[in-house]
């Protein structure tokens, strides 16, 4: 009896949690140096934690990047493609990224960033998918949101981010369970499990 109780009690401090908006603040620039930091404020401003990388590790991490080679960056892209060619997928994609925007509060959004690959025939292959996500942006959000390939770039990335969002999660369950769930999202986890074994032979 204790046993239920306890746990009611736990799924109701669940919920209730649940309903207390979070705010997300976050700030990204490489170009003279990456930098990047990340804010969570919970609880009406009386909860702040700063997640704030260590100095170097973006550079760090940055490096990893640029290091991978021409045909792996091939080969995840044409997976990319594979996984959004999945009936139903992209349509249950944009009905999902419409709920959640009508949910979340954008307080603050900047951004103007560059992005290159090694090879610009692969760069240009990636911007004919981060072009229409700019487009899905900006149309949603009004705010100055610029993603731009660059074929003279040395860094994958470059430029800067900034942004505060607010958010309450209960809000999100319901969109995020229909996704999860959806049959389209469940044939794309299939082929990234299948794909994910056989990379690992």
């Amino acid at each position: 009896m204790w046993f239920v109780i306890v746990l009611v009690s736990l799924v109701v401090l669940a919920i209730l949690l649940s309903c207390i908006p979070v705010e997300l603040v976050f700030r990204a620039n490489t170009r003279l140096s990456p930098k990047f930091s990340l804010k969570l404020v919970w609880f009406f401003g009386l909860v702040t934690r700063d997640l704030r990388q260590p100095s170097g590790h973006g550079k760090k991490k940055l490096t990893e990047v640029e290091q991978k080679t021409e045909s792996n960056w091939f080969q995840n892209i044409r997976f990319t493609v594979e996984i959004l060619q999945t009936r139903g997928l992209l349509k249950q994609l944009g009905r999902f990224i419409a709920r959640t925007f009508k949910r979340i509060h954008v307080k603050e959004l900047v951004a103007d960033l560059k992005v290159a690959l090694e090879n610009p025939a692969d760069t240009g292959l990636l911007f004919a998918f981060i072009g229409p996500i700019n487009l899905l942006i900006n149309y949603f959000v009004r705010y100055p949101v610029k993603i731009e390939p660059s074929f003279v770039e040395d860094s994958f990335v470059s430029g800067y981010f900034n942004g505060s969002i607010k958010l309450t999660p209960i809000f999100l369950l319901s969109s995020t369970t229909g996704l999860l769930f959806s049959m389209p999202a469940l044939r794309a986890t299939k082929k990234l499990v299948s794909y994910r074994c056989k990379s690992r032979r």
